[in-house]
């Protein structure tokens, strides 16, 4: 897990502060409401996912057929989000179904990226090629010349994302195939299990969709006031998967006990209005 965070943090050292800042606030906003909340405010998330869809859809539809662009947006946004409520509960399983596949790949890579980088080399070693270089074993102002190169100086976003996924799946070498099957098994098992115990699992799926947005968010605010907090933690890496399962499971058992006593209130007044 470090290693990945590290390659994260390395992009976003391309950006300018008030990017990082308006990139990681947000993200810490929304992952706190999914991490805590987001059992009991699901109605709302998946309508203002809708509508946040809807609207990017209007916006090229406008730019593709000449339309009002505003328009176009707010009629995207208020359909999607209207269709997204009616079907909030097929969305709620494909999202968690996509959140177990997500989980599962990128526990894979974290594995095979930190288990890869070997701990200690020798001279001779060190003078062999890797098919890549362990960012871990860099520090800031090397992470980001390599990636300087290996985007080939690129200034968009965009390009540095697209040269450091080309170098992330290069890095697993053979293992590239058995992430997708872990992808695919991810999808399955989460499938399965939203199938049995759909309440348990979708929990679970918020807590860890909002603890990677805090992790996520945290690391570019405080990249944006000059904390490269993935770095200063390169003797401690394993505080980071720690503190991420901890989270997790924190906001796991919060939304299970949180959002009972709303669903008994409400099964309690039904009978009352029935009479």
């Amino acid at each position: 897990m470090y290693e990945l965070l590290l390659r994260i943090e390395t992009l976003f050292l391309g950006l300018e502060t008030p990017a990082l800042l308006a990139i990681g606030i947000p993200a810490l906003l929304v992952g706190l409401v999914l991490w805590l909340g987001g059992t009991r405010h699901s109605t709302a998330i998946i309508g203002l996912l809708g509508a946040v869809v809807g609207s990017g859809c209007g916006l090229l539809a406008s730019q593709w057929f000449g339309l009002h662009p505003w328009l176009s947006m707010l009629i995207g946004a208020a359909a999607l989000a209207a269709l997204s409520i009616l079907l909030k509960n097929v969305l709620i399983l494909v999202l968690a179904v996509l959140v177990f596949s997500a989980v599962s790949g990128a526990g894979y890579l974290s594995v095979v990226l930190d288990r890869a980088v070997p701990q200690a080399r020798t001279e001779t070693q060190a003078e062999q090629k890797l098919p890549y270089q362990s960012f871990s074993g860099m520090d800031s102002t090397a992470r980001l010349n390599y990636l300087n190169d290996i985007s080939k100086e690129a200034e968009t976003f965009s390009d540095r994302l697209k040269a450091i996924l080309a170098d992330t799946w290069e890095a697993i070498g053979p293992y590239g195939w058995t992430a997708i099957i872990a992808i695919v098994v991810g999808a399955v098992v989460g499938l399965l299990l939203v199938w049995f115990i759909a309440k348990i699992v979708i929990a679970l799926a918020y807590s860890i969709v909002g603890t990677a947005a805090i992790f996520i968010g945290a690391q570019a605010a405080l990249l944006g006031v000059g904390i490269p907090v993935v770095s200063d933690l390169q003797s401690r890496p394993l505080l980071l998967p720690i503190t991420f399962l901890t989270m997790t499971a924190i906001g796991w058992i919060w939304q299970l006990f949180y959002g009972g006593p709303k669903a008994k209130r409400e099964v309690k007044e039904e009978p009352k209005e029935a009479k």
